[in-house]
């Protein structure tokens, strides 16, 4: 559901529109140009796990990915880092409409000047980079530019900034172009992060994966998995009976199989004995 308006604030000469993500559940308003939030968006959130503590969400825009952790988690804290000062001030509206406010922090900074007080600090980290290729044809809108291909960072200071901020043996979380799965995975292990897991997301039956989840491990260096992944779309264009349930707040089921849950959380979270 969308509807156009001009919201007061700081963000009323910028043309937006409502919408919703998980059935309703999570208010968005975001710019009605550029990169908007969507099914990438959830995707990414129903990918996190963790039940309590801190989680960062790096290049988070107007806070699609941190709303969709904050209502399936009640218990977590969610820092944003949004370097864009509209979208950081959206994000902060967004938090206030949906309640969560008191547990979802806007920072306004770009990924390599986060404060140091946040070094090693979170439980998870997640993030939709922008991951598209510098090199290729760059968009005319300025926004979605930005988003898809980033402004004068490269994957990798996406990585450093992750890893830098997660806690020893805590997981970050990325979603990238399948294209780009062997970079990410390659700079995650140079960087200090193992233990890939690998979660292709189809868009129909018999077509090549378009997108992937990376889920690694800071200071682990274990044997990764490629998981099954999910087939979004039937052939009539639908959501699939799975990607349906998680577009409407389920989990998505990414977990390494030599980690099972066990009473709700994986073995080895951060906090846990190894």
């Amino acid at each position: 559901m969308t509807d156009k308006s001009m919201p007061e604030g700081e963000i009323r000469m910028m043309q937006v529109t409502h919408d919703h993500l998980l059935n309703e559940a999570v208010k968005i308003t975001q710019p009605a140009d550029g990169y908007r939030v969507g099914t990438d968006t959830v995707l990414l959130a129903a990918a996190i796990s963790t039940s309590s503590g801190r989680v960062l969400d790096l290049g988070a825009g107007v806070g699609g990915v941190c709303l969709c952790v904050a209502h399936r988690h009640h218990e977590l804290q969610v820092t944003a880092v949004e370097k864009h000062a509209d979208l950081a001030a959206m994000a902060q509206e967004n938090a206030q409409v949906n309640g969560v406010a008191n547990r979802l922090r806007v920072l306004t900074t770009d990924i390599r000047e986060m404060p140091p007080v946040l070094a090693g600090s979170f439980d998870h980290v997640v993030s939709n980079p922008p991951y598209h290729n510098s090199h290729g044809t760059r968009p005319r809108n300025a926004d979605r530019a930005l988003a898809h291909m980033g402004e004068d960072t490269d994957m990798v200071d996406w990585v450093k900034a992750a890893v830098w901020a997660a806690k020893p043996r805590a997981r970050i979380t990325f979603i990238c172009r399948a294209d780009r799965a062997p970079e990410l995975i390659s700079l995650f292990q140079q960087n200090g992060a193992g233990e890939a897991v690998l979660f292709p997301l189809w868009p129909r039956h018999s077509s090549p994966a378009g997108r992937v989840i990376i889920q690694v491990r800071r200071d682990v260096d274990g044997p990764g998995a490629v998981l099954p992944g999910i087939v979004l779309h039937r052939d009539d264009g639908g959501f699939t009976d799975v990607a349906d349930q998680i577009m409407a707040g389920g989990p998505l089921p990414l977990i390494h199989p030599a980690r099972p849950l066990a009473n709700n959380r994986r073995r080895g979270d951060a906090g846990d004995e190894a």
